[in-house]
């Protein structure tokens, strides 16, 4: 375009950009419990009361999303937004538990020589590792009769009276970086014949 006086009149595209972080962020969850797969919390970006559209305006990338922890997430901006800015939330450990425990009952021959033993066996829901500790016996007064080992070894000493007698172990199921440890009790009654 001419202007009378011979000049051109031009025209100009302003283009306003605005930092990502200077947006309002908000996650759909401060916390989750691990499955183990991985965490991705839905994202809202707003820019005043304008809610922003991902990959138009920002993308999301996850890290450290999976194990229990601290996980991440950043936000870079696209488009008229700029920059880049961290949001992060937790990955708590989830309960172990006990799903089998063997043997409940067991008879021995009376043994007035030899001592004798019983395996116990215990399996973890999440497949972590077990241990074993002798809680009590009843009655009361025969508990030096009974020993129990981390591995869940019972031994039965030599020359234990007949009877019935009822075991109570504590069975743990140890803690890793993904499960809280869990601790039940468990019975089992040994009849001496």
């Amino acid at each position: 375009m001419t202007t009378k006086d011979g000049g051109k009149k031009a025209t100009c595209k302003v283009t306003v950009t605005k930092p990502i972080s200077k947006t309002t962020i908000t996650l759909s969850l401060k916390a989750a419990t691990y499955t183990g797969k991985a965490i991705t919390p839905t994202v809202t970006v707003k820019d005043g009361s304008t809610k922003l559209k991902e990959k138009t305006h920002y993308t999301v990338q996850y890290k450290n999303n999976k194990a229990a922890g601290t996980a991440t997430m950043i936000i870079t901006g696209k488009g008229n937004y700029t920059g880049s800015t961290i949001k992060s939330f937790t990955i708590k450990q989830a309960t172990n538990g006990i799903t089998k425990f063997a043997p409940t009952t067991k008879t021995l021959k009376y043994n007035k020589s030899k001592a004798q033993t019983i395996q116990l066996k215990a399996t973890a829901k999440y497949g972590t590792k077990v241990s074993f500790a002798k809680v009590s016996v009843t009655p009361a007064k025969a508990s030096s009769y009974f020993t129990v080992s981390k591995a869940g070894k019972v031994t039965v000493k030599k020359g234990t009276p007949r009877g019935t007698y009822t075991l109570k172990v504590k069975v743990t199921a140890k803690a890793t970086t993904n499960y809280k440890a869990k601790t039940e009790t468990k019975s089992l009654k040994i009849v001496v014949k």
